[in-house]
């Protein structure tokens, strides 16, 4: 028995190994490989392309290996991504750099041992680091609250001291940091005129759901059309079938349940001002009632929950959808051609809600560096660069006067930049997403030029934090420090809920739904979340008093 089970052991270590360097992606020749320091880089953003890295130096990634002498291979598998990372950990085969976001695999990460607190890093390898003198407080804070140590450097900060050392550049970047939100509801603009649909008049969840009925009812019309023997070409020209309603795919809990929540009202504290979980809240039902009432009207198709980024892309760019809501960032989407409607407000009069971090966020990628590196000086020399200025300015704007230009000391992006960020895979520009410093952008950055592309995203990202219905609270108050066995409860809780929600918004009628709902909700209660929300509170509370703050409701 010990022999099989460790021949299993040892089968599942050399097949991590196996699919890890099967998903490498680097172009260097090999007999150029000995002159520079190969560091191995895992991230489980599956819809992340990295470019592949090459070494001549009019390339982006040629610039970088010239300044830091390593040339970085990654591995971002397909799918189940964390549960390859896992398997790697158990059998002592860590990447390098480890670039995620699922907050299970954070945790496991940091109890292992086998990562570094970056300030021992930094000051045994590189102690002259800027990221030593000028990485935030506040955030250094959080983090070591949420995992004990510094072990994580993360991405897309915007707000506290990092908005201190980089502040916004102009007003339109200030109402990004104070509005911004990257989940909301937008209306494909063509499809709307030719359905006589107006997104200020879709403001309520009956107006939203009577908007996605006229839809089926033009499909309808379409197929009767497509019919006739005779079909006029005006009727052949009007194309496919509108899909009255896209989530994002398989990330849809992520995002879009998440907007739907927040839309419907639901809040962190209750009554008494006490931490209290999502899933606990009446508003939490109906934003998972809003999904299976999609579902059983036909808006939005079972197939769709699974859909991939990568063919969610395809979808948005076909023009058919009529109603997107979920993460809006995810998309190389023209968002001239759309248009965001704020909240979608309850039948029962609740106000939408906005958890924004206020005072610190801790990003949304976590990169973690291995202890069993075999270059540790090389990595922390590119992690250094990476995260300078000199080194953001090449990654994220490529090629002064290709790609951008100065204009009275800020970037200014050419039309070629926006191509370039799209097909970043092949040309390295905006690619290396662990690593946005959103402030730093938001500083660097021009104002835009009205009626560009630029702001109309802009319009699209604030539509629902400048909504006048729309209260926000500072979610920062809510980065809660946990011990080692709340954390593992917490855990078992968060994939709890994952597996249950599918099986809820599936449901074939209102009394499945309900029972279904209900025996979630039992579950939750068994597991322990009652145990999880007391120790939360007390972290929450404790969080209070420091900042002197807390969480009114308003619902």
């Amino acid at each position: 028995m010990w022999h099989n089970r460790k021949k299993r052991q040892c089968l599942a270590g050399f097949w991590a190994v196996i699919i890890f360097l099967c998903g490498c992606a680097s172009n260097v020749p090999k007999e150029n490989a000995k002159e520079y320091a190969h560091i191995s880089l895992f991230c489980d953003v599956d819809f992340w392309v990295p470019p592949e890295w090459e070494t001549e130096e009019d390339t982006i990634t040629g610039k970088i290996t010239q300044k830091t002498g390593v040339v970085v291979d990654t591995n971002v598998p397909p799918q189940d991504a964390n549960s390859h990372l896992r398997l790697m950990l158990a059998n002592g085969q860590l990447p390098d750099v480890i670039s995620v976001t699922d907050a299970t695999t954070i945790s496991q990460l940091v109890s292992s041992g086998e990562v570094w607190d970056l300030e021992e890093f930094l000051r045994q390898y590189l102690p002259d680091s800027h990221l030593l003198q000028d990485f935030p407080e506040d955030v250094k804070e959080g983090l070591m609250q949420r995992d004990g140590g510094w072990y994580a450097y993360p991405s897309h900060l915007y707000c506290g001291d990092v908005a201190e050392i980089w502040p916004p550049s102009s007003q339109c970047y200030q109402d990004m940091v104070d509005y911004g939100y990257n989940n909301g509801i937008i209306w494909n603009k063509r499809l709307l005129g030719e359905l006589g649909l107006d997104a200020r008049r879709l403001r309520t969840e009956g107006q939203v759901f009577g908007a996605l009925e006229k839809a089926l009812e033009e499909n309808k019309e379409r197929q009767g059309e497509a019919r006739k023997e005779k079909a006029s070409p005006a009727g052949m020209e009007r194309g496919e079938a509108i899909i009255p309603l896209l989530v994002d795919g398989q990330s849809y809990q992520e995002s879009t349940l998440i907007f739907l929540r927040d839309t419907f009202g639901a809040e962190p504290v209750d009554k008494d001002g006490d931490y209290i979980d999502f899933f606990r809240q009446p508003e939490m039902k109906d934003a998972l009632h809003f999904l299976y009432q999609s579902l059983q009207e036909g808006y939005l198709q079972p197939e769709w929950l699974t859909l991939s980024n990568a063919k969610m892309r395809e979808f948005i760019v076909s023009g058919n959808v009529l109603c997107f809501i979920g993460n809006t960032a995810n998309f190389d989407m023209d968002p001239q051609e759309w248009v965001a409607s704020g909240p979608i407000l309850s039948a029962d009069g609740k106000r939408p809600v906005y958890g924004k971090e206020m005072t610190a966020s801790l990003g949304w990628i976590n990169t973690f560096l291995s202890k069993s590196c075999e270059h540790p000086q090389e990595l922390a020399a590119w992690l250094d660069y990476m995260t300078s200025s000199e080194g953001m300015l090449l990654w994220n704007y490529g090629e002064e006067g290709v790609y951008y230009e100065w204009e009275d000391g800020l970037v200014r992006l050419k039309d070629a930049w926006k191509e370039a960020e799209i097909n970043s895979g092949k040309t390295g520009v905006g690619a290396w997403w662990m690593f946005a410093n959103t402030a730093w952008e938001r500083h660097m950055l021009a104002p835009y030029l009205k009626g560009s592309r630029e702001e109309a995203d802009m319009q699209i990202r604030v539509a629902y934090g400048k909504a006048k219905e729309t209260r926000r609270y500072d979610n920062s108050l809510l980065n809660l420090s946990l011990d080692e066995g709340m954390k593992v409860l917490e855990s078992k809780i968060a994939e709890y809920k994952a597996s249950q929600v599918a099986k809820i918004i599936l449901a074939k009628d209102d009394r499945q739904f309900e029972r279904k709902f209900q025996a979630m909700l039992q579950g939750l209660e068994e597991l322990g979340i009652q145990e999880l929300d007391s120790r939360k509170n007390e972290a929450y509370q404790e969080n209070c008093r420091k900042r002197g703050s807390r969480i009114r409701k308003v619902n």
